[in-house]
């Protein structure tokens, strides 16, 4: 199974003896720390957890009572959580054939209700189809992927009936991609088997409505902190850097971003580094991006260390005193640090011709002065400071070498541009007017499903008042009308009456 033990929670954790990557051979990428030492290794903090709450039936509510009905579970590193969002949707689950959910011919599952909706304390929403499969005989892509192709909008994996994981456990776990995550577009959730077993029994019943509301809650803060791992020749690293690059500009005055770099030291008596670190002590090092192209790790430790430089000397701190986190975070912003990212890639690729068009020092320097850095102060910095930069890097370890931290927790899901600005604005307080316009667009997979909304839009709101006050003028004309007939009758009933009088007093008279 491709999952892993989630590190402890916590800050700062020190070095740990003999937790060092051998390479398998020259040049090529290290292998990452064993199963029992993944837990020493790495540095996280907690997790942003899915939370399942069941909302009917009321059997299974009661079942669950112990949690008020609520169940916490570990968010796939694949897929897009819906960050942000409160989802109702109905559980399905089909009873596997013999191969544990692994095949779409192994199960089948009632069709997506597109149509209906149901009331809830939100106002009304549409479900979404969630699919409930068993874990083991094949990864946790390959469970989604066909539960995806049988139109499930996200999907719930209940661990295995002989697993001696207990609920918390099933929360440190790491549900990892298997390599092939990138077309999965949905979340999926790994729950206990104890917890799950509550959820299997209910969908199995005939006619069975269970409905459950999904959310994925990052902690608030008034500044939003946004830790990053990555290497500064990771493709991936850099096309999302580059595609949330506009995302951060308009989030400039809220946030504070951390920037932290892939480093890793070797046995120094391998003798096979042969580039990937600083020198022979072999306590540097990065991995090579480009196999027995020119480029080497070494020349990305020079490229993480001028990215380091460069954040900090551009670096502005609001000073705001409204802008503080409740840790004493403040907002910063690298405009320079943001432009020259944005375009490495793009400017110095991999695959470059020459030197002057192709990642390194040379190609750099370049870009820098276009985007209007400072080249010899940034040297100035790596030349005094880069070891110890490098070294920083090297003890502060995520759990994966490409990793994401928002508030201290744990970010699940693609790295991607919008999903990350989502859970990014899901992490504020109050959030700034940039999100509303950010997080606007539906997520594809939620088109066409109307999603619980938490009070009234302004335009609901006009347009109620608009109609209390034309009721209002309605009424009043109405009353005006009512008022002025019944004046004209008293008016008339009291000259009949005098009339009257007067006849009387007449015929007194003769």
């Amino acid at each position: 199974q491709d999952s892993r033990p989630e590190a402890p929670l916590g800050a700062s954790l020190p070095p740990i003896k003999g937790c060092v990557r051998q390479p398998a051979m020259a040049r090529l990428a290290p292998r990452p720390c064993g199963r029992a030492l993944l837990l020493g290794c790495s540095l996280v903090g907690q997790l942003a957890q899915a939370q399942i709450r069941v909302m009917a039936p009321e059997s299974l509510v009661q079942a669950l009572s112990g949690s008020q009905g609520r169940i916490d579970g570990s968010t796939a590193t694949f897929g897009a959580p819906f960050y942000g969002q409160r989802l109702l949707g109905r559980l399905v689950y089909g009873k596997p054939k013999n191969q544990s959910h692994c095949t779409g011919n192994d199960y089948t599952v009632p069709e997506p209700d597109k149509q209906r909706v149901v009331k809830h304390e939100s106002g009304e929403s549409k479900l979404i189809h969630i699919i409930l499969v068993r874990r083991g005989e094949c990864s946790f892509v390959t469970k989604v992927r066909v539960a995806q192709e049988k139109g499930a909008h996200a999907v719930i994996i209940v661990d295995k009936e002989d697993s001696d994981l207990s609920a918390q456990d099933i929360r440190r776990i790491i549900v990892a991609d298997d390599g092939y995550g990138s077309t999965i577009d949905i979340p999926s959730i790994l729950i206990s088997k104890e917890e799950g077993q509550h959820l299997i029994a209910a969908a199995e019943l005939v006619n069975a409505q269970v409905i459950v509301e999904l959310a994925w809650d990052v902690p608030t803060d008034h500044v939003v902190v946004v830790d990053l791992w990555m290497s500064s020749a990771s493709r991936e690293s850099m096309a999302f850097l580059k595609s949330f690059a506009e995302n951060r500009r308009q989030l400039n005055d809220a946030i504070k971003f951390r920037p932290h770099y892939h480093v890793f030291s070797m046995d120094s008596e391998a003798k096979d580094f042969n580039d990937l670190c600083t020198d022979v002590s072999a306590q540097l090092c990065a991995e090579d991006p480009d196999g027995t192209g020119p480029v080497t790790g070494k020349m990305v430790l020079e490229e993480d260390v001028r990215q380091l430089c460069i954040h900090e000397l551009y670096k502005v701190t609001r000073d705001d005193m409204q802008k503080v986190g409740m840790a004493g975070d403040m907002v910063e912003y690298s405009r320079e640090y943001w432009d020259y990212i944005e375009k490495l890639f793009d400017s110095c690729p991999l695959d470059g011709t020459t030197p002057e068009v192709r990642f390194g020092t040379e190609c750099s320097k370049t870009l820098m002065r276009k985007v209007g850095i400072d080249v010899d102060k940034v040297d100035d910095c790596a030349r005094t400071t880069g070891k110890s930069k490098l070294a920083e890097q090297r003890e502060r370890t995520a759990w994966s070498p490409r990793a994401l931290r928002i508030n201290g927790w744990r970010y699940s899901g693609q790295l991607e541009a919008d999903v990350v600005t989502r859970a990014i604005c899901a992490g504020f307080i109050h959030q700034p007017p940039a999100c509303k316009k950010l997080t606007e667009p539906v997520m594809p997979v939620l088109q066409g499903i109307q999603q619980p909304q938490g009070g009234v839009d302004m335009g609901s709101f006009i347009t109620a008042l608009l109609m209390v006050a034309v009721f209002a003028i309605a009424a009043m004309m109405c009353y005006k009308r009512s008022l002025t007939k019944h004046i004209h009758r008293s008016l008339r009933e009291e000259v009949m009456l005098e009339v009257q009088a007067q006849m009387g007093s007449y015929k007194q008279l003769s």
